[in-house]
């Protein structure tokens, strides 16, 4: 990992614009492992600055989808980093544990269907099914919003797959914040 104090001027300039796009006030612990390649930091950055910039559905939904599909794939730095956003946005205590371990309980039910939805996008694409479209269509969500579901699913699958492969440590700001020192 390239710590913030031994980055080039290239790589400090990618932080600044890293930390800016994602709203942190510290270079994450992924972003200092992707570093170690100035060209694959850079695309990532802009991954995350496109995603921003052109997302429609509700930040809250994406912060539960970005927790729910980490937590069902294992993925500790992905799932805390999603759990924060959730809690930053309020999301209660009761929530969060549905969307961990219950989401079949969550409400309301269109939330319950685009999360169970953007799981299953992301845990076993291949089983989707016409019904499984049209239960999340049920709910009053468009097809552009389901092409949208998609690709936060695919998002979240890139960014655990990052994280894990290169065996990434929660951020300690993020444990700290979480109160969890065990992360």
């Amino acid at each position: 990992m390239i710590e913030e104090s031994e980055a080039t001027d290239e790589i400090a300039q990618l932080y600044e614009e890293g930390k800016r796009v994602l709203e942190m006030p510290f270079v994450p612990n992924i972003a200092k492992a992707i570093a170690i390649s100035s060209p694959v930091l850079t695309m990532v950055i802009d991954v995350y600055r496109t995603f921003y910039q052109n997302v429609t559905l509700p930040q809250s939904l994406l912060a539960m989808i970005s927790y729910c599909i980490p937590t069902a794939k294992n993925c500790k730095y992905c799932a805390a980093n999603g759990e924060l956003t959730c809690r930053t946005l309020g999301i209660d205590e009761d929530t969060l544990e549905r969307l961990a371990k219950d989401l079949g309980n969550v409400s309301p039910k269109r939330i319950q269907a685009v999360i169970q939805f953007a799981v299953q996008c992301a845990l076993d694409p291949q089983s989707l099914t016409a019904e499984d479209y049209d239960r999340v269509r049920a709910q009053g969500v468009s097809d552009e919003e389901l092409v949208e579901i998609i690709f936060i699913a695919g998002i979240a699958n890139f960014s655990d797959t990052l994280a894990d492969a290169l065996k990434i440590e929660v951020d300690k700001e993020t444990a700290q914040a979480l109160a969890h020192p065990n992360i």
